[in-house]
């Protein structure tokens, strides 16, 4: 089995994961046990494609499902701040952390495609 701690995109997931729990714990109920366990478990399953990704010859279909994810979770997070349950600087640091990992899982699947051809 590949190892995938030492990744950069397996980093910022993680740290992403951390940090939304950490701020989802202070959520109105409604939300905590809605939205917010929406966001967690596609926060989880970015971790699960990192590890499939990097434990596959083909990435390609992995990687793109992991940025609809993203696409996903930008939306709930938008969301969230018009519903103002968080407040702009939180919003502001979650959307930019996503564009990252965005980028990141991006990078990673031209260079799978890349490596195929």
């Amino acid at each position: 089995m590949a190892r995938y701690e030492h990744l950069p995109i397996y980093k910022t997931v993680y740290d992403l994961n951390l940090y939304f729990i950490k701020l989802s714990r202070g959520f109105p109920k409604d939300f905590k046990y809605g939205l917010a366990q929406e966001i967690r478990g596609q926060l989880f399953q970015l971790i699960d494609k990192i590890i499939l990704a990097n434990n596959q010859i083909d990435k390609t279909n992995i990687l793109k499902s992991a940025e609809i994810i993203i696409e996903q979770i930008k939306l709930k997070n938008r969301l969230l701040h018009d519903l103002r349950v968080t407040n702009l600087k939180s919003y502001e640091f979650f959307s930019r952390e996503l564009v990252g990992a965005s980028k990141q899982f991006e990078r990673w699947r031209l260079w799978s495609e890349k490596g195929r051809c």
